[in-house]
């Protein structure tokens, strides 16, 4: 049996999936009968079928796989939750693929379900994994990967997708894989980096300083602009949507990618960060195994901390970017129209096609 829970939902919400059954436990603090909505499209109007009603707020349904994604509303007769469903898509073979919705901006609204997803590559997807992309009607894929990364690991085909973007922000994150063939060859090269005097002594720990600078550098990088400004134009284009902009493994080019629509669209610094962090706890027994995989090559401790640094995702990494926008910039807009070269009017319109009022 497959069991997967989610890391995150919505407030109060949370899923877990056993194959073909969903277990959805609403905080029911009141008590209150309660009824669980479910639709095949993310919009209100459409999640209209009454699942099941009790008092307890947890349900137990039977959701086909095959027929995913479903998007849920719970109600009571003094509270309605937004709509949501389950963030990180239910595919076999990439584990960081998950819908944008249900963030909360500093004016009250929510990114919408369905039109914006994050993730890692799409090289080994089943075909049950394109066919649920398909059902997603899934148009563009915006692909951070170097053109090194894309020719051994090349992207499935899915039919409804109508323009792949390929903007690399040459992040020193990808460097080590830029030349590598496989996982292992890339552990090598990196622990042999670390031998051979190749980074500084002074990063050499688990503090992350060099993953801050990074991300700091990333923000005023010219090469970082021109790929997410690629980015942020494609999304700007809102014909586009349904889009999902990728890396290899979704976390450090596609999480500063995510911060940087996010923040544009007005997010909260918080969820923002949520959104960033999630990509540690959905790979927590990959890098795991990373560790150990680490630790057959070596045996110095500060080197597997430095190891380990690179591939986590610390609140204080994305924090620093923030960070660094708004020690350059009055306003995260200001930063988007000087440094990115976006107009008021697109961001307007982004913030009325991605955005959506909430129930409360």
């Amino acid at each position: 049996m497959s069991t997967y829970e989610q890391p995150y939902v919505i407030p109060n919400v949370n899923i877990k999936r056993e194959d073909d059954i969903l277990f959805i436990d609403f905080k029911n603090k009141q008590k209150e009968a309660t009824r669980l909505y479910v639709g095949r499209r993310p919009k209100t109007q459409s999640i209209n079928y009454l699942l099941e009603e009790n008092e307890s707020g947890k349900f137990e349904v039977e959701l086909p796989l095959a027929l995913a994604p479903y998007y849920f509303i719970v109600e009571t007769s003094s509270f309605q939750t937004n709509i949501f469903g389950e963030r990180v898509l239910p595919l076999e073979e990439a584990i960081n693929v998950r819908d944008m919705g249900g963030y909360k901006t500093k004016d009250g609204k929510y990114t919408k379900w369905g039109v914006l997803y994050r993730g890692d590559q799409l090289s080994k997807l089943t075909d049950k994994d394109i066919d649920l992309l398909e059902r997603i009607e899934l148009k563009t894929i915006v692909d951070y990967r170097s053109s090194h990364e894309r020719s051994i690991n090349p992207n499935k085909k899915i039919d409804t997708v109508e323009k792949t973007v390929h903007c690399d922000p040459s992040s020193s994150f990808s460097e080590a894989a830029a030349n590598a063939a496989d996982l292992n060859e890339e552990n090598i090269k990196l622990v042999k980096q670390l031998e051979n005097g190749e980074v500084n002594p002074k990063y050499i720990n688990g503090k992350g300083e060099n993953v801050i600078e990074d991300y700091r550098h990333t923000v005023t990088s010219e090469t970082a602009k021109e790929a997410f400004k690629k980015f942020m134009k494609t999304c700007s284009c809102v014909e586009n949507a349904p889009l999902i902009h990728h890396c290899r493994g979704g976390k450090d080019r596609t999480g500063l990618g995510s911060m940087f629509l996010l923040l544009l669209l007005g997010v909260e610094q918080e969820e923002i960060i949520k959104d960033y962090t999630l990509t540690g706890i959905i790979r927590k027994e990959r890098n795991e195994l990373k560790y150990h995989l680490y630790k057959e090559l070596t045996q110095n401790e500060d080197y597997l901390a430095y190891l380990m640094a690179m591939i986590e995702t610390r609140r204080e990494f994305i924090q620093a970017s923030i960070d660094r926008i708004y020690e350059l910039y009055d306003t995260a807009e200001a930063y988007f129209i000087q440094h990115f070269g976006m107009t008021e009017e697109e961001i307007k319109a982004m913030r009325e096609f991605y955005l959506e009022e909430g129930a409360n």
